[in-house]
């Protein structure tokens, strides 16, 4: 049984992949969706990749320029605590999904890398619920 001092491994692999790698990882799967992609399957990648380098950039830039004022400083408290933290790697990995199915798609090996990628957070997160 966990307990305060040792905490369940689970939950600290959940917390390490929702905060430090998800966000990036999608930023690639987004670079090569995007350059695979064609028509509306391309524009919800363009969309995905988008909010993924804008949420990565207001996670991490603040602390290193030292900002603690203004809209990216708020903006990167949104990505760290909206739905528990899980509202941004939502948004992205739901126009990636949307891009998987869309007219214009290509490459279905990398829909199922993200969909493995998605449905892992998914099960981390609902462990973490759950438990």
């Amino acid at each position: 049984m966990p307990s305060f001092l040792n905490p369940d491994p689970v939950i600290l692999a959940f917390l390490g992949l929702k905060q430090v790698v998800y966000l990036e990882v999608l930023v690639l799967f987004g670079l090569l969706r995007a350059a695979l992609c064609r028509g509306p399957a391309r524009r919800a990648a363009l969309a995905g990749l988008v909010l993924a380098i804008v949420f990565v950039a207001a996670k991490l830039l603040p602390p290193v320029y030292g900002i603690a004022e203004g809209p990216l400083f708020r903006l990167g408290g949104w990505v760290r605590v909206a739905v528990g933290g899980m509202a941004a790697p939502l948004i992205c990995s739901g126009l990636y999904l949307a891009a998987a199915v869309l007219p214009g798609r290509r490459c279905w090996g990398l829909d199922l890398l993200h969909g493995a990628w998605f449905a892992a957070l998914l099960g981390l997160w609902g462990y973490t619920v759950w438990s």
